[in-house]
């Protein structure tokens, strides 16, 4: 989920698009995302550091340029 929702501040469309790009990742590399975290802790990394899922070097360029450009603030 986005950090605004994370944080239960208001959200709109564009939390929708963070999502997709979380989707995005987590199709692309095959792995669950913040895999290894509890959920209190992706809320914190996400909701509050601003953290970011790690793009590995071998997902396609233009996906990956996708992606980020659905993170972005």
């Amino acid at each position: 989920m986005a950090s605004e929702v994370l944080r239960n501040e208001h959200s709109h469309e564009k939390c929708d698009v963070y999502s997709f790009g979380v989707i995005l990742c987590e199709l692309s590399t095959m792995q669950q995302p913040w895999g290894g975290m509890n959920r209190m802790q992706v809320v914190g990394a996400v909701g509050f550091q601003h953290q970011r899922l790690d793009i590995p070097d071998d997902v396609d360029p233009v996906v990956a340029n996708i992606i980020l450009k659905c993170w972005q603030t």
